[in-house]
């Protein structure tokens, strides 16, 4: 049959046609792949339960088709979800189900990152804690003290049971370098646990607290007590039976914050190793470190010594020797009165 003719040509004809549309269209009408990262919602969570996504609450979705088609799609189009009706409490494998336009069924593909996710279902716990402000630096005024106070003064932690056990305090933390006078602002107070780490997936409420900063003028002088420091005391048998100093307190120059650090300022080391009898001894004040003492820089301490007194023990009958017998009353043989 003349048809047979040159057959193998005709086939490599054709292939080379069918081969040419095929480029022809690739190039007119390419395949291109578009991915797209997607929440995963919960839904029908049971209730006074929290869910937590163990593979993450997105994933990604991939696209394909041609080019035309695939560029005409949005992210918005796609929905991933989880059914939580049937999860149980702990740990669940649930299906991953997706929700796109119908016309895409037939012209692209699409392609989920992973079809189940692992889900931990926990009873949910709510606590109140109190609002911690942590703050660092040192504000441009000299001489003052930073007070902050949040409003609210507490906030409620809402969520899975495991995370809100770990939580140990809520803080803002606000930093007062280059601050030149009072202020408020808004900060989002954070959970930490036990080593300040914090502690996420965690319903705070509110979400914000106003923080109000307040610079407070502080004193640069401070009246605080000498006491007199009697290192050695006196040979044995002698005692220090009583002290005094003079001048009982004594006026501090420094920065507020170094003379809210000190209560107190002690004498130098005073040696009474040698000392037997009554006396008066001048001392200088050792000023803590960072304050200067205003006016006296020494001190007179005045001590009285008395000597301890040696008592003789109470002389001991010999061993051998025997209480007489008692004897009787008169008028006896027993030793009982006659009435």
């Amino acid at each position: 049959m003349r048809w047979r003719e040159n057959l193998l040509e005709k086939v490599g004809a054709l292939a080379t046609a069918i081969l040419l549309t095929l480029y022809v269209q690739s190039q007119l009408h390419p395949i291109i792949e578009r991915v797209y990262e997607t929440p995963v919602e919960l839904l029908n969570a049971p209730p006074n339960y929290e869910a937590r996504l163990e593979t993450g609450n997105r994933m990604r979705i991939t696209v394909r088709g041609v080019k035309e088609l695939v560029e005409a799609t949005r992210a918005d189009q796609l929905r991933a979800y989880i059914d939580l009706s049937e999860a149980k409490p702990g740990e669940n494998r649930l299906p991953i189900r997706l929700e796109y336009p119908a016309e895409w069924r037939d012209r692209l593909t699409v392609q989920p990152e992973r079809t189940y996710a692992r889900l931990v279902l926990e009873p949910r716990l709510s606590r109140v804690f109190p609002v911690r402000v942590n703050l660092t630096g040192v504000p441009d005024l000299q001489g003052v003290l930073a007070e902050a106070v949040p409003e609210p003064s507490s906030v409620r932690i809402t969520g899975a049971a495991s995370h809100v056990r770990r939580i140990r305090a809520v803080q803002v933390a606000f930093d007062l370098t280059g601050l030149t006078g009072d202020l408020e602002v808004e900060t989002t107070p954070t959970p930490v646990d036990e080593q300040g780490n914090p502690v996420l997936n965690a319903q705070v409420v509110p979400a914000e607290v106003r923080l109000k900063i307040r610079l407070i003028p502080q004193p640069n002088f401070k009246t605080v007590p000498v006491s007199p420091r009697l290192d050695d005391l006196p040979p044995f048998p002698y005692r220090v039976i009583w002290f005094s100093v003079e001048p009982v307190s004594v006026q501090l120059r420094g920065s507020p914050a170094r003379l809210a650090q000190i209560n107190v300022i002690e004498t130098a080391p005073i040696s009474l190793r040698a000392i037997t009898r009554d006396t008066e001894i001048r001392v200088p004040l050792k000023a803590p470190a960072g304050v200067q003492v205003v006016g006296a820089k020494e001190a007179i301490v005045r001590v009285r010594i008395r000597k301890e007194v040696e008592t003789e023990p109470a002389p001991t009958k010999p061993a051998d020797e025997k209480l007489a017998p008692a004897q009787p009353k008169e008028g006896t043989t027993d030793g009982t009165s006659i009435q």
